[in-house]
């Protein structure tokens, strides 16, 4: 067993996706007769797909069945992954410096295909010993499901793990799992502050010394724990 793990989330903590879900959104809420709103997108930001479709769904109201907006909004997200993406700053450094020491996790509300089709744009497939969509587990976030289930895949203890997130939705998702988590906000901080370890402006401000305080290590691993392929889930 490996005494610490990283966890990461991918949207808009290593990859900028925030205007492939917002196309992606807008053209569910076209089909449903809305339209694309901050206020709705912050009841669901850090969600996966199926359960963004359930909350659109559940507050809108629709001429679609729940079954059809989940396969929409899915559909039309692979579709936006498609297209050329942009690591958000600092992302692929940290990754790369992180896993010198520390087997890597990826834990995103995307499709697994979505997930795929960013890491290996960016070269980061290999990166990670294990690639997990919330899609597969029972409950996405804010429950710890995604996360429990990557620190046991992981063979790491869920407080001996250590997560960077984006959302508010995210954060509570690892802090429900027990995990301390690191923050780069994709919105408001205020609600951030009273459960996020630490909060910073770019992954760039991400510290050695943080991470050991974090996982409560005197130093860093003298050995990765990296296996070659990653394992997807």
């Amino acid at each position: 067993m490996a005494n610490n793990g990283i966890i990461f989330d991918m949207d808009d903590t290593l990859v900028r996706t925030a205007p492939i879900w917002k196309s992606a959104e807008t053209s569910l809420l076209h089909l449903m007769g809305a339209t694309w709103s901050a206020q709705l997108a912050a009841q669901y930001k850090g969600m996966n797909t199926l359960d963004v479709a359930r909350v659109m769904h559940k507050r809108l109201g629709s001429p679609l069945s729940l079954l059809q907006c989940q396969q929409h909004l899915r559909s039309a997200l692979i579709a936006g992954f498609a297209n050329p993406v942009e690591p958000m700053p600092r992302a692929i450094a940290l990754v790369r410096r992180l896993r010198k020491h520390f087997p890597l996790a990826v834990a995103s509300g995307s499709p697994l295909e979505a997930i795929i089709a960013a890491l290996t744009q960016l070269g980061l497939v290999d990166a990670f010993d294990q690639i997990i969509s919330s899609e597969s587990v029972p409950r996405g976030k804010p429950h710890p499901d995604v996360f429990l289930h990557a620190a046991e895949l992981l063979h790491v203890p869920p407080e001996k793990c250590l997560v960077f997130e984006d959302s508010f939705i995210g954060c509570q998702a690892a802090r429900a799992a027990g995990m301390a988590c690191f923050v780069v906000p994709s919105a408001s901080v205020d609600q951030l502050r009273p459960i996020a370890t630490r909060i910073y402006s770019s992954l760039a401000q991400v510290a050695d010394e943080h991470v050991r305080q974090a996982l409560s290590l005197a130093a860093w691993p003298a050995v990765a724990c990296h296996r070659p392929s990653a394992r997807i889930a």
